[in-house]
């Protein structure tokens, strides 16, 4: 529904009526309610009224303010009309208008009072000039928005991809940051010298006050990233900003607003603070040619053209608008985190003329999304054409107007979805709201004003394209499409664009297929039908006995240019083709491709027809290839005949040529069961006779597939975009269907067999060109498995199969084309008596073919190749840099279980000695030399190697993991988990390592896990002095770590209880074990550690000792005292500042008094009064506390001693 929404003001009615109009811009800003057109350097803009009741009049609102601008003075010098917008924060009664001259680099800001019409200058700004050339920068793109702060903020794109914040906030205060992609976030400027006459240029660049500090970790790390299709900047344009694009507040930050700008090659989104200071930061940069391109499966040459934000379930969906030649595309999309492609979920690519182009160039139209309905996206063109397209595949156009048709142009737009969807500003009628029929959901309370207004006529043609659905005979709607395109063929019919509308009344076009609709369906919608009876028709005369002759390739010739016609037909009847569903389309444009198969089938048979009636028979292998062309055209058309009963009594031959819809499955297999008979391993032909039949058949093959390809490329335009359906692809197509595979398969696996009988001796002058057949063959035929895969769905039993196969036709193909290449390039020879040269595989081909499928082994084999034939440093880092970028790109298919490519070549460095000479050289080389960007798939690549692993978490500076690694190890061994465990050795320098590795992490000596790690260091120490003074002082470090328990034992000797022979520092080292051994250990084998203080008791006689006491003096006492193994068990358990500890102290197991009480009992008499038990209570009391002494027995400086 229309409606005009506001006049024009009479002096832009004036302006747009002067013989020169058509060099008018116009702009529309719904935000701020702001309209302006610019006309010869003067800016009018105008304020749109708040209501459309509001001072209202017939034909629509007057506008509510009006000012005029003439910013040709302030961008002098540029012959180039300048880039305006008009913003506004008060509803328009202030109007902000910023100019950039387009070459000049000069931008002018101003001020107006839209109701007095009056203006202020706030000043003019210079962009910097470029620092290699002192040339101004060309601006490309403008944007801008009202500033928290009462004025203006603007973004300026240029034509290198150059971005410039132009701020305004009072007079004489116009500054200019330059945002910088590398560091992220750039500053603010300072004021342009606006107070004096040219003063502009004088802009200089302060640190943005925010930008540096909000950005994440994530945009900081976008400074590395770079594009792989970037080229320099100074010898093209791809890099310029095409668009820009508010998209609404940031995420958590109320200060800021997101900014979505466009370049040739990428879709960027920043944050820019709306405090003013010049404050932004890169959110996130993705590469958006690359993933429109793979999304229309074109190679073209494609052009980004416009972005806008759209409405979504995150804050990065967008839809970007782009060209190819005179075809146009939409596609929905999202922006990805961490710099890579730009996920595009949705394409669409409109018919021919679907988008009036109004005779502007391409390069200045602009999309538009956010208005009704929400799934829309509106085009407007340079030219004033406007078209709409709806539904979340944008595949339903709800709107075209085309100025040659009347209306006059459509000058700007604007996403408005609070007056029902659209506000258009045109040359004729004004701002004029647009509601598509679809978006009646989206009405607002003004509909009861437009009840009551009396409206206009509609100024734009609009085609609403939902069609009521109505009963049809089909019969009848295929025989109207027939009758309408004889028509047009005779040129007898009336103009082709009215042929929408006889058809739509015959119910031609009523029937609407969805994807999941079936082939028999499809083929039997009226356009489908008759495309398949063109290309299906019947020779008017059917040849005699002699065969097949040149007039089946005429007849073939004329049936691709009739279907040619019919397409031609199609796209000219306005409307028409678009509206077919894509099932629909996809079927007719496959009737071609199967045409130009055909026909080149038939082409290479006449060739063979030709050959052999020249040579006249003379020859062994002359007439074969038309035998072998002839049998499979026969046996296709037998198939034929089997299921059509009009062919059946004809030449077989003729109809396998007539019937194009047969390819896929009857000449394809026939070619398939040719090749197995005469060139497989169940021939019994000779092998130049099975050569010469895989050459003719597979070139018939090949010839049918590569016709179809090309018929795709030419008519790419009209193909239907592919609408993703989750994780699958669409369905193979014919040529890469089962028909298709089996064929490449029996090629393949033929020329495989040949090529190696040939190399093993049985023609060597075939060896070469049998490897380029196979080349030739393997391609297309990993590309048809590929596809298969990529349409079944994941998990299911289907795409199981379909891996099988794709596996089977790698493992196949992949090893052959090595050992061609290995076996030496390209000499000349031929297949029956022909000198072809160019033959041979090399190592290049087989590399590009095993990159695309997955075949790791003969990519690693060619990169190893490289890396050892490099002569000098320069081809060594070449090579390598091959090596690295193959390993950062081939990422894998996870859902399919295919790894990643630097994960392979890791696995690969283990077991493989490459060109290092050795295994453990290549393993070196690996940990040495591995860049950055891999340490995390190293790293997951070593967890089983812990011995390795470690060596690469130090060179990754990852101390605490090395020391977990290395704590692993010293229980395992330097084997890890396959060997037989640790010796003492091993244990001691992997638990030294690892204590290092902490400490240089930044670990404390008293952190947890070092203590923990002196603690198992102490118990190694305690074995291996055990062990040597056990052997004489010869230790033996090969020996197996005991755990605490049995060193305990081994310590206190065999009986736990006095086994002779052992000494008094063995039974010392048994409290060590303890000590650090664990709280969890004490507390488990209680009863052992008594055992162990009876046994130092035992040690000492102290009856000798109390009489020591008695009669020598207090030095010779104390130090005698010290000496004693309870003494100096005591220390080791409970003064802590000597013995090493694990866990909590000894008291919460055995007190001191506890101890005491033990020996008092162990020594016999348990009189605490008895004087020979006096030295135990003193030895004991050295150096711990018995709970219910006052004081220690003697002064602690006459024992604090080394023991």
């Amino acid at each position: 529904m229309w409606r005009v929404q506001c006049k024009l003001p009479s002096r832009v009615s004036d302006v747009l009526q002067t013989g020169n109009a058509g060099s008018a811009r116009g702009g529309l800003d719904a935000e701020c309610g702001t309209a302006w057109v610019t006309h010869e350097g003067r800016v009018h803009a105008w304020a749109l009224p708040s209501r459309a009741g509001d001072r209202s009049t017939e034909g629509g609102a007057v506008p509510d303010t009006y000012a005029e601008y003439d910013v040709a003075p302030r961008v002098a010098g540029d012959t180039s009309p300048p880039l305006v917008h008009v913003a506004s924060a008060d509803g328009g009664a202030t109007l902000w208008v910023v100019a950039a001259g387009a070459a000049s680099g000069k931008v002018a800001v101003a001020r107006c009072d839209g109701v007095a019409g009056t203006r202020e200058e706030m000043g003019e700004a210079r962009l910097p000039r470029r620092e290699n050339t002192g040339a101004a920068p060309c601006v490309t793109a403008l944007t801008a928005m009202p500033s928290a702060r009462g004025g203006l903020i603007a973004v300026v794109g240029c034509d290198r991809g150059e971005l410039f914040l132009v701020e305004c906030v009072a007079r004489g205060t116009v500054t200019v940051t330059a945002i910088n992609r590398r560091d992220g976030a750039s500053g603010g400027g300072t004021p342009g010298g606006a107070s004096t006459p040219g003063g502009g240029s004088n802009a200089t660049y302060t640190p943005s006050k925010w930008g540096a500090a909000a950005m994440s970790s994530a945009k900081a790390a976008l400074r590395f990233l770079t594009d792989p299709l970037a080229v320099d900047a100074t010898e093209t344009d791809e890099d310029a900003v095409r668009s820009l694009a508010w998209a609404g507040p940031a995420p958590g930050r109320g200060d800021a607003t997101r900014l979505i700008a466009l370049t040739g090659r990428r879709l960027e989104e920043w944050e820019v603070d709306r405090d003013g200071g010049g404050g932004h930061a890169l959110v996130v940069s993705n590469r958006a040619l690359g993933a429109v391109m793979r999304a229309l499966r074109t190679e073209g040459d494609v052009e980004l053209i416009s972005a806008a934000p759209a409405p979504g379930a995150g804050v990065g969906a967008v839809v970007v608008l782009a060209a190819e030649g005179r075809r146009w595309s939409l596609h929905r999309a999202e922006l990805c985190a961490g710099g890579g492609s730009l996920a595009v979920l949705a394409s669409a690519v409109p018919a021919a003329g679907a988008v009036p182009s109004g005779g502007g160039a391409r390069g200045g139209a602009t999309v538009l999304a956010g208005g009704a309905p929400t799934d829309a996206a509106l085009v407007v063109t340079p030219g004033g054409g406007a078209a709409l397209f709806a539904h979340e595949t944008l595949s339903e156009q709800m709107l075209m107007h085309d100025p040659a048709a009347g209306g006059g142009r459509v000058m700007s737009a604007a996403a408005a979805p609070s007056v029902g969807g659209w506000l258009m500003l045109t040359e004729l009628m004004g701002v004029v709201a647009y509601s598509p029929a679809t978006a009646a959901a989206a009405a607002t309370p003004t509909e009861v004003e437009r009840e009551m207004e009396t409206e206009a006529p509609p100024p734009l043609a609009a085609v609403d394209v939902p069609i009521p659905p109505i009963d049809v005979d089909p019969a009848e709607a295929e025989a109207a499409v027939r009758a309408e395109f004889a028509a047009y063929a005779s040129g007898s019919g009336g103009v082709p664009s009215e042929a929408g509308f006889r058809l739509r009344a015959a119910g031609a076009l009523t029937s609407s297929l969805d994807a999941a609709a079936s082939p028999e369906v499809v083929c039997a919608a009226p356009f489908a039908s008759n495309s398949r009876a063109i290309v299906d028709a019947l020779p008017k005369h059917w040849p005699g006995p002699s065969g097949p002759g040149p007039a089946v390739e005429m007849h073939l010739d004329e049936k691709a240019r009739r279907h040619d016609m019919f397409l031609q037909w199609l796209v000219e009847a306005a409307g028409v083709y678009n509206l077919l569903s894509a099932a629909e389309r996809e079927r007719i444009l496959e009737h071609g491709e199967m045409v130009a198969a055909l026909l080149c089938v038939r082409q290479i048979h006449n060739e063979a027809a030709e050959a052999d009636e020249l040579e006249g028979g003379v020859g062994e292998q002359v007439g074969k290839p038309l035998e072998l062309l002839r049998d499979a055209a026969v046996a296709a058309g037998e198939a034929l005949q089997s299921s059509d009963a009009a062919v059946k009594g004809r030449p077989a031959a003729e109809v396998c040529y007539s019937r194009a819809t047969g390819c896929a499955t009857a000449l394809l297999p026939a070619l398939a069961d040719g090749i197995d008979a005469h060139a497989g391993a169940e021939s019994r032909g000779s092998l130049h006779e099975r050569a010469t039949a895989l050459d003719t058949l597979s070139r018939a093959l090949l010839g049918a597939l590569n016709a179809a390809a090309d018929y795709r490329r030419s008519h790419a335009p009209l193909y239907p975009p592919f609408v993703s359906s989750g994780s699958t692809a669409p369905a193979p197509r014919w040529n890469a269907g089962e028909g298709a595979r089996r064929a490449l398969r029996a090629a393949a696996v033929a020329a495989v067999l040949l090529r190696d009988e040939a190399a093993r001796g049985g023609a060597p002058d075939l060896a070469a060109p049998l490897g380029s057949r196979l080349l030739a063959v393997a391609t297309p035929l990993l590309d048809a498995c590929a596809a298969d895969v990529a349409a079944a769905e994941a998990g299911s039993d289907a795409r199981a199969a379909a891996r099988a196969e794709y596996i089977s036709a790698r493992n196949t193909v992949l090893p052959a084309l090595m050992d061609a290449a290995r076996e030496g390039g390209g000499g000349s020879g031929g297949f029956h008596g022909a000198v072809r040269p160019g033959f041979g595989v090399t190592m290049d081909a087989v590399a590009a073919v095993a990159e695309a499928h997955f075949g790791y082994e003969q990519l690693a084999e060619v990169c190893e190749a490289a890396l050892a034939e490099a002569a000098d440093a320069a081809a060594v880092a070449s090579a390598t840099a091959r090596l690295h970028h193959h390993m950062r790109t081939l990422r894998g298919a996870p859902v399919d279980g295919e790894g990643t490519f630097a994960t392979f070549m890791f696995e690969r460095s283990m077991c493989h000695p490459g060109c290092s000479g050795s295994v453990g050289r290549r393993i070196a080389e690996t940990l040495q030399n591995t860049p950055d960007e891999f340490y995390d798939e190293l790293t997951d690549c070593l967890r089983p190697r812990p011995p390795l692993l470690w060596l690469h978490q130090l060179r990754a500076d990852d101390y605490v993991g090395a020391a977990s690694t290395l704590r692993g190890l010293s229980g395992t061994g330097a084997k890890g988990i396959s060997g037989k465990g640790a010796t003492l050795a091993e244990r001691r320098q992997f638990l030294s390592l690892a204590k290092l590795s902490l400490l240089a992490s930044g670990a404390s000596s008293e952190a947890d896990e070092i203590v923990s790690i002196d603690a198992a260091l102490n118990l190694t120490e305690i074995q291996s002095g055990l062990l040597a003074r056990r052997s004489g002082g010869k230790g033996d470090d090969s020996a197996t770590p005991l755990p605490p328990l049995r060193l305990v034992e081994s310590c206190l000797g065999e009986g736990n209880g006095g086994a002779a022979g052992s000494e008094p520092e063995d039974v010392l080292d048994a409290f060590s074990v303890f000590a650090s051994a664990g709280g969890a250990f004490r507390e488990a084998n209680k009863t052992l550690l008594e055992a162990c203080w009876r046994r130092a008791a035992a040690e000492t006689d102290w009856e000798q000792l109390s009489e020591l006491r008695a009669s020598a003096g207090d030095i010779k006492y104390v130090r005698s005292l010290v000496n004693t193994p309870v003494a100096r068990a005591a220390r080791r358990c409970y003064q802590k500042s000597f013995a090493v500890r694990l866990g909590p102290p000894f008291d919460e197991v055995l007190t001191p008094r506890d101890v005491l009480n033990l020996l008092e009992g162990a020594i016999g008499g348990g009189d605490k009064s008895d004087a020979a038990l006096d030295p135990i209570r003193e030895a004991i009391g050295l150096y711990a506390l018995v709970e219910g002494d006052d004081e220690d027995v003697v002064p602690r400086d006459s024992y604090d001693m080394d023991v």
